[in-house]
């Protein structure tokens, strides 16, 4: 499993595992699909912050993330 942190901005994480865009995309991050949001917003916020702004779970997060292969440093947002 490759291990991430929700502190790091959604562009470092995308940037350093291509495959997990399409995994957030997917939890409801739908304007990452856009490279200008990402290139944009994604190089200020964290995947903790989006999932806070975006109303999804922490657990939700971790589930569908470890599904996809990959595990969070964090114990909590």
């Amino acid at each position: 499993m490759k291990e991430i942190s929700l502190k790091d901005t959604v562009y470092e994480t995308v940037t350093k595992n291509p495959e997990i865009r399409e995994v957030i995309v997917g939890l409801g991050f739908a304007p990452l699909r856009d490279d200008k949001m990402l290139q944009t917003a994604g190089r200020m916020m964290t995947l903790g912050r989006a999932a806070k702004q975006f109303g999804i779970s922490y657990e939700t997060v971790v589930k569908t993330l470890q599904a996809n292969g990959f595990t969070i440093k964090e114990d909590s947002l």
